[in-house]
C-alpha cells in the first residue's frame, strides 16, 4: 500500500518528467516485462500526445500492482541519466512511520533501500550577487604546462565534463538555452540540426552541450571552461552557475 501511495502521490510530477521522452520509458517498462506485448503495442500506437501516453502507462502499472518494480526501474542509473529530475522526487511520505529519508523496495533478503536525493534549489530570483566562495573558485588561475623555450601551454583546471554531468547542467537551463549555445560559439545551423534530430527539448539542450564539448580542444571542456563561456549570458540561471561552481570545487579536490 505504501508503494502504491508513493506512485499516486507523485503521479503528476512523474508523468510530467517522463513525458520528455515517453517512448524511452515505454521501451524500458516492456524490457522489464512490466507490461504485456499487447499492452506495449497498444500504447506504442497511441495517437495522443506524449503526456497522454505516459498517463495511460502509469495507470496500467498501478492497476497491475507493479508499483514496486516500477519505482525500482525509475531508480535505474540509465533511466536517471535520461530523466535526471527523477532524482528530486520525494518518494517518502512525511506521515509515514518509515525512515524519513529512504524508501524500501522488495521483501526479505531482497529488500533494497532507495535514498532519494535532497532538493537543493536556489532561493529568490534567477540572478544574485556572487558569494566569496564562488569568486574564489572562478578566479582560480588555470594551470600552465611548460613547453620548449619560453612558450607555455595554458590548460583549465579540472577534468572534462562527462555526458552525465552535461545532462545535469542542461536540466538547469530554461528557454535561454539557445542563447547559451550562441555564447558557446555554436552556429544557428547546429541548433537547427539538433532540433530536427531530437524532439524533446531536454534532449536538445543536452545534445547542444555535448556538441560544445566535442568541439573543444583536449583538456578544455571542464566546468570552469563552460562557466567561462556562459559568463556573459545575461540570463544565466543561478542554478546553472551554482551547479558548475560545485563541479569545479569537486574537480579541484
Amino acid at each position: 500500500m505504501a508503494l502504491n501511495n508513493a506512485i499516486v502521490r507523485n503521479k503528476t510530477i512523474i508523468q510530467e518528467i517522463l513525458s520528455a521522452d515517453p517512448h524511452f520509458i515505454l521501451n524500458k517498462v516492456r524490457e522489464k516485462e512490466l507490461i504485456t506485448g499487447r499492452e506495449y503495442t497498444k500504447l506504442n500506437s497511441n495517437k495522443g500526445d506524449a503526456e497522454d501516453l505516459v498517463i495511460k502507462l502509469v495507470d496500467i502499472l498501478i492497476n497491475k500492482g507493479r508499483e514496486s518494480k516500477f519505482i525500482g526501474l525509475l531508480q535505474d542509473e540509465i533511466v536517471l541519466e535520461t530523466y535526471p529530475k527523477l532524482e528530486d522526487v520525494e518518494w517518502e511520505d512525511s506521515g509515514s512511520t518509515a525512515s524519513s529519508s529512504s524508501l524500501s523496495i522488495g521483501h526479505g533478503d531482497n529488500k533494497t533501500v532507495v535514498e532519494p536525493r535532497k532538493k537543493t534549489r536556489g532561493s529568490g530570483g534567477r540572478k544574485r550577487n556572487r558569494s566569496e566562495s564562488e569568486e574564489e573558485v572562478t578566479n582560480k588561475k588555470p594551470c600552465t604546462v611548460e613547453g620548449s623555450g619560453s612558450n607555455t601551454e595554458t590548460r583549465s583546471a579540472g577534468q572534462a565534463l562527462t555526458d552525465k554531468e552535461l545532462l545535469k547542467v542542461a536540466e538547469t537551463l530554461g528557454q535561454e538555452w539557445e542563447q547559451a549555445a550562441i555564447h558557446l560559439e555554436l552556429k544557428t545551423k547546429d541548433l537547427d540540426t539538433i532540433k530536427a534530430e531530437h524532439r524533446p527539448v531536454a534532449m536538445q539542450k543536452q545534445k547542444m552541450l555535448v556538441l560544445w564539448k566535442r568541439r573543444r580542444p583536449p583538456g578544455e571542456a571542464t566546468a570552469q571552461d563552460l562557466l567561462r563561456g556562459l559568463e556573459d549570458l545575461e540570463d544565466l540561471p543561478v542554478e546553472t552557475r551554482l551547479l558548475l561552481i560545485g563541479m569545479m570545487k569537486k574537480s579541484s579536490k
